[in-house]
């Protein structure tokens, strides 16, 4: 499984127009969008936007923070964007065979309609098309209408368990389907476990970790969401995954009756500063 696989045959598979119709996870119950859901202690809504990118000819960090940068963060101001977060993904290891994404541009917003309006302002402001022209050879980056938007459950602080260095952090997506009878209030209540172990002496390991829930808000028949994890580095991901698999199987067991996941997909991550 690559992320980047699936997404770009999702996104071939449907017309630009769904890209803004809304996704809604399902239960015996109700219809509800995960972030509806939220809870008491971080009732927070997000709505997160994975923007695929292409290195230039001329791309380095350097030229990316000297050049590129810069001028993005003075036209975040000139279009009042509502744009809350930004990061970069790349492959931690090397780009799958196949695969065209260098990387991902994330955007966090805290609804869907102002990323709706922060992209028409941005795609309709002159200097946005002239900004990504001059910086072509360093990153070339897509449209909305490339975009992979998405619904978020984000249940927690990301900074509840250890605060985190966003210069630098290890992030893991895996694609994951519903089991038969199984929707999105089996998964809260799983999740609900989860959280009660994260806080917990179970939970022996002193690091940052986080975790997002995706609902993908564009049509697709090959996945109900993403699952997606937040360590401070590659080797305290796998320091917690083992932790929780020897402390907590029986939750683990849990999930997996409620969902059927590929294998996670590895990235190096990084904050790019809105100012």
């Amino acid at each position: 499984f690559s992320m980047e696989r699936k997404m770009k045959k999702n996104i071939k598979l449907t017309t630009l127009a769904v890209l803004v119709g809304a996704f809604y996870a399902c239960s015996s119950e109700t219809t509800r969008t995960y972030s509806e859901l939220g809870s008491t202690n971080y009732p927070q809504q997000f709505y997160m936007e994975y923007v695929p990118c292409t290195y230039g000819e001329n791309w380095s960090t350097e030229n990316f923070n000297e050049k590129m940068l810069p001028e993005w963060q003075n036209l975040l101001v000139e279009t009042n964007s509502p744009l809350v977060e930004a990061f970069g993904i790349t492959h931690e290891n090397d780009k799958p065979e196949g695969v065209e994404e260098d990387g991902y541009w994330q955007l966090l917003w805290n609804s869907k309609e102002e990323a709706k309006s922060g992209w028409e302002t941005w795609e309709s402001y002159d200097k946005t098309e002239e900004w990504a022209e001059v910086n072509a050879d360093i990153l070339v980056c897509g449209s909305q209408a490339d975009t992979f938007s998405f619904d978020a459950y984000v249940r927690r602080d990301r900074d509840g368990l250890g605060t985190f260095d966003l210069s630098s952090f290890s992030s893991d997506y895996q694609q994951c389907s519903y089991n038969e009878g199984q929707g999105v209030d089996e998964l809260i209540a799983v999740i609900d476990k989860f959280e009660d172990w994260l806080v917990s002496d179970e939970n022996s390991l002193d690091a940052p970790y986080t975790y997002v829930v995706l609902a993908p808000d564009y049509e697709t028949d090959e996945l109900d969401l993403f699952w997606g994890n937040f360590h401070q580095s590659a080797e305290l991901r796998e320091a917690g995954n083992s932790n929780f698999l020897s402390s907590a199987p029986e939750i683990q067991d849990q999930f997996d009756k409620v969902l059927s996941c590929e294998a996670p997909v590895n990235y190096n991550s990084g904050e790019i500063p809105v100012t």
